[in-house]
């Protein structure tokens, strides 16, 4: 499907007249037509789709739709409605009173393809860029504040049993769909039971025993198949499917062989992923034993920051936080999110940082700044907690990006150790 053309257009007369009588104040869908003109244009789509094809809806009116729709809090079929129905969107988006709208699922669609690569940092871009045009947001001497939230994944959360089973059963299914003749003489005794439904814990065996003897049997079946994915005789495209590369990856983290070549499963992990801890010698940083294998105490599945928690979202990680409310455990991401503040004008998100969970909000803060500077925002004031503030932050910031990082210090639990001045010294 080719791009549709939408934009571009003035609002016909009649949907002027119609909206303002009904609305004379007007609402908030009325004022960023009013205010902004057209946020977005085709042209900004233009790499989102093929040249040749059937002509599809406008993308750029898709952005729009998307935008009020995350504004209201509506659902995708709330969303379609409200294109046919109300008139202020209907003025917003510049359409013609007896214009039908589209099917719901086009909404889901137009984000699928939103979500590849950076087109939404983009398309947020591009919106900056009318803001700013219109005297909304100034890029310099304006203050920002980032605050981090979590993410989560679209995945379930899987114990380590689960996760093997689930792995390599998503492999299969991928496997069946990319080459059915090649994979039907593979199948084993025994997978239909295995693989051909959901992993579930309560259809796993019961017992610590039967339960690492299954997960096993887990592993040597995966590694059949992966010994046959990477033969000589296997087409190559099979090589490159996402499940298979994410089943070799699981099964490096979750197995390993001894010395006399048996497989084994891994011992689970027995400390959290720390910054302050990776340069301790752990785990495969230890001295190997007398015939090269690691020693069974050690060989543990790696940290947080590294280990696949689902074969559907590879890229998701655990993390846990402490806040204020509590202990917060999550599967997903970290979002760090910048936003404009100003007595005068609108406060608005400018750029948006999405990290692995694990990472920390310092870890992050670095390239928050140069995603600032390449949006051309200088001599910024930065409002951050205290998870972003170190002295040599603070000095960092300063000098590379002409930003001023405040926020409160964190206390040195280990200040008693080291005499001398501290924060509660000063006036």
């Amino acid at each position: 499907m080719s791009m549709g053309v939408g934009s571009g257009r003035k609002i016909p007369a009649l949907t002027v007249r119609m909206a303002r009588a009904s609305n004379p104040r007007g609402t908030a869908a009325m004022w960023v037509r009013d205010r902004l003109d057209e946020l977005f244009v085709d042209d900004d789509f233009a790499d989102w789709f093929p040249a040749d094809g059937r002509r599809g809806l406008s993308p750029a009116r898709l952005a729009m739709v998307s935008m009020l729709q995350f504004a209201e809090n509506l659902t995708d079929r709330q969303a379609a409605e409200a294109v046919r129905c109300r008139l202020d969107w209907k003025y917003c988006l510049g359409m013609d009173l007896d214009d039908p709208g589209f099917d719901y699922s086009v909404l889901s669609e137009f984000r699928d393809r939103m979500a590849e690569g950076d087109r939404a940092d983009r398309l947020l871009a591009v919106m900056v860029d009318h803001l700013v045009a219109a005297g909304l947001v100034k890029r310099r001497g304006s203050r920002v504040r980032t605050d981090s939230t979590h993410v989560l994944a679209a995945v379930r959360t899987l114990n380590r049993t689960e996760l093997v089973a689930e792995t390599l059963r998503a492999t299969l299914e991928q496997l069946a769909l990319a080459d059915e003749e090649w994979l039907a003489p593979l199948v084993l005794p025994g997978w239909a039971d295995r693989y051909g439904r959901p992993a579930f814990y309560h259809r796993l065996p019961k017992g610590k025993g039967a339960l690492e003897d299954y997960a096993l049997q887990v592993g040597e079946d995966g590694i059949w198949l992966l010994r046959a994915v990477f033969g000589d005789d296997t087409p190559p495209r099979l090589r490159t499917l996402t499940q298979v590369e994410t089943l070799r990856q699981v099964w490096v983290q979750q197995y390993w062989h001894d010395a006399e070549g048996r497989l084994r499963w891994r011992g689970p992990k027995s400390t959290k992923d720390r910054l302050s801890r990776r340069n301790m010698p752990r785990r495969a940083d230890l001295p190997p034993t007398t015939d090269g294998r690691p020693d069974p105490a050690t060989a543990c599945v790696p940290w947080a920051s590294v280990e696949i928690v689902s074969p559907y979202d590879p890229q998701a990680r655990y993390s846990r936080k402490l806040t204020a409310a509590g202990t917060k455990n999550w599967i997903g991401y970290r979002d760090h999110q910048s936003e404009i503040c100003t007595e005068s004008g609108p406060n608005v998100i400018v750029q948006v940082t999405t990290r692995p969970a694990p990472e920390q909000d310092i870890d992050a803060l670095e390239a928050i700044h140069q995603s600032l500077a390449r949006q051309q925002f200088t001599d910024l004031e930065h409002f951050v907690d205290a998870g972003y503030v170190t002295p040599e932050s603070i000095d960092q910031a300063a000098r590379a990006h002409g930003i001023t990082l405040t926020g409160p210090v964190r206390a040195d639990p280990r200040a008693q150790d080291h005499p001398g001045f501290t924060k509660a010294d000063g006036p």
